[in-house]
């Protein structure tokens, strides 16, 4: 009788053990998000500003092209004062500082310009993950190509205390976090 008893518990204990596992999906963000009509609309206003910044620099360039073969001209004529030759110099260094400030503006322009775009088709994204997830009983979601988890459940299996608790540590709450610059993360 005793068997059956402590067979019975084996038996119901490993039901538990399969019932209580976890269903694990994955996903292609990349696929997902390059499929959003959001994305594509992104895409083609960054191209835009892109465009405008290079018609800008394609003129600064050539402007500083021109000063410097004026440059090398008068260089070359050994009748040129040395008075214009050091401002001419002076004039083609401030045009090339001019420049390259122009260059990390217009690409400081464009990676906040696509951070501003980007964080609202991302929350999207993340809000139909979790969606899918919930409604379709999945732990966690994995994207494939960060690696990264898409989804997991927030209040559920945090192991952080657990982990500090045995370090000897205590944890410090961290300032909100800012909303995930990449897919998945």
């Amino acid at each position: 009788m005793k068997k059956a008893i402590i067979l019975l518990a084996c038996v119901v204990g490993l039901t538990a053990g399969v019932n209580a596992q976890q269903k694990v999906g994955h996903l292609n963000s990349l696929d997902i998000l390059q499929s959003m009509p959001e994305f594509k609309t992104m895409q083609t206003d960054l191209q835009k500003q892109k465009d405008a910044f290079t018609k800008v620099l394609e003129g600064l360039y050539g402007d500083y092209d021109k000063k410097q073969k004026e440059l090398q001209g008068m260089a070359n004529d050994k009748s040129t004062p040395d008075a214009i030759l050091d401002m001419k110099v002076k004039e083609l260094q401030d045009l090339q500082t001019r420049i390259g400030d122009f260059e990390d503006k217009v690409n400081n322009d464009l990676q906040k310009m696509q951070q501003d775009k980007l964080k609202p088709i991302n929350d999207k994204y993340l809000k139909a993950v979790k969606e899918v997830a919930v409604a379709n009983g999945y732990s966690y979601i994995i994207d494939v190509v960060s690696g990264a988890v898409a989804y997991y459940p927030e209040a559920q299996n945090d192991v952080t205390n657990l982990v500090a608790k045995q370090l000897g540590i205590t944890i410090t709450p961290a300032a909100p976090a800012e909303a995930p610059k990449t897919p998945g993360k």
